[in-house]
């Protein structure tokens, strides 16, 4: 007796591997390993995610006048869910609030050292992990993923913007 052959959803998607769900997969994966090396980090630091988050923007904009209201808009967070996450940074000597000479009210936010420190932390694992997940991948092939991402990428925000025009 001859078996039927199984057909429908689940065997047809196994013919081809879909791209969504691989780079879905692919970003937990490394969510997962950031979270490893970031939670030891962040727990040393005794600080939230959201908090080294904030560091992270403070010292990529450490050559401008940052304040609370563009972290608002940054994050998307309401005015006093920032003062307190603030508030509690100043406490640990992550952040300064200094006074700017044109207007007394407003009040510029600016990396301590310690902050510095934590940040310079951060990057260094972030190094590491890239170091892992480089490893064992000729620079050629790194190159074409590169290459390759950037094409679905294109692709992905080419079709987004012509289903918002229609």
């Amino acid at each position: 007796m001859e078996k039927k052959k199984k057909t429908g959803p689940d065997e047809c998607c196994r013919a081809e591997r879909q791209i969504g769900y691989e780079v879905r997969t692919l970003n937990q994966v490394i969510g997962r390993l950031v979270n490893s090396y970031q939670s030891k980090v962040d727990e040393k630091a005794g600080i939230n995610r959201m908090q080294g988050w904030i560091i992270g923007y403070l010292y990529r904009h450490s050559e401008e006048a940052v304040f609370q209201k563009d972290l608002e808009a940054e994050f998307q967070m309401a005015r006093s869910t920032a003062s307190g996450i603030l508030q509690a940074m100043e406490k640990k000597g992550l952040i300064t609030r200094e006074p700017i000479p044109r207007d007394a009210r407003l009040k510029r936010l600016v990396l301590t050292e310690k902050g510095m420190e934590f940040q310079m932390e951060i990057m260094e694992n972030f190094d590491r992990i890239q170091k892992v997940l480089k490893s064992d991948i000729p620079q050629e092939k790194l190159e074409c993923f590169m290459e390759v991402l950037d094409i679905i990428r294109e692709n992905a925000q080419r079709e987004c913007c012509l289903r918002d025009e229609n």
